[in-house]
């Protein structure tokens, strides 16, 4: 009994695992691709990032991916979908300040409200614990061809 049950949910599992790797790259071929430019070194989670040219691509759902134009940097980043309004109506970044250091929030790939938002990582939540609040920076970008 206990073997056919170990057998039955090994099935489950890889049917279920079939079916995201199929459904994923249908998704990567039609995610939004952005370029942008970052004026200061920020954080996506706890990873750091240097200011500079990046281009920002959906990878599959809730997985974002971050290239330096130049080489420079390589970012997978875990996200959350959200229901945070585009008022802007444009593609976007929205980072939070923290006296000199600096978190990307959300992040909005097209004009309409489909938001990614970046967990926050154990630092920022520090920060958040020791200062009465962070400023919110908002940053245009541009699609990429």
């Amino acid at each position: 009994m206990k073997g056919l049950m170990k057998s039955t949910l090994c099935a489950v599992l890889m049917i279920a695992f079939g079916a995201a790797v199929a459904i994923a790259p249908a998704h990567a071929q039609t995610g939004s691709r952005i370029l942008v430019n970052i004026p200061f070194d920020f954080f996506v989670g706890s990873a750091p990032l240097k200011a500079g040219n990046y281009t920002v691509e959906e990878t599959q759902p809730g997985v974002l991916a971050f290239s330096g134009t130049h080489g420079q940097e390589h970012l997978f980043a875990l996200t959350v979908g959200t229901d945070f309004a585009n008022q802007g109506h444009e593609p976007h970044f929205v980072f939070t300040r923290y006296g000199t250091e600096v978190f990307l929030n959300r992040v909005f790939l097209s004009a309409d409200n489909d938001c990614q938002a970046v967990p926050l990582s154990s630092r920022e939540k520090k920060l958040i614990q020791s200062q009465a609040s962070g400023d919110e920076l908002s940053l245009l970008v541009q699609p990429a061809r």
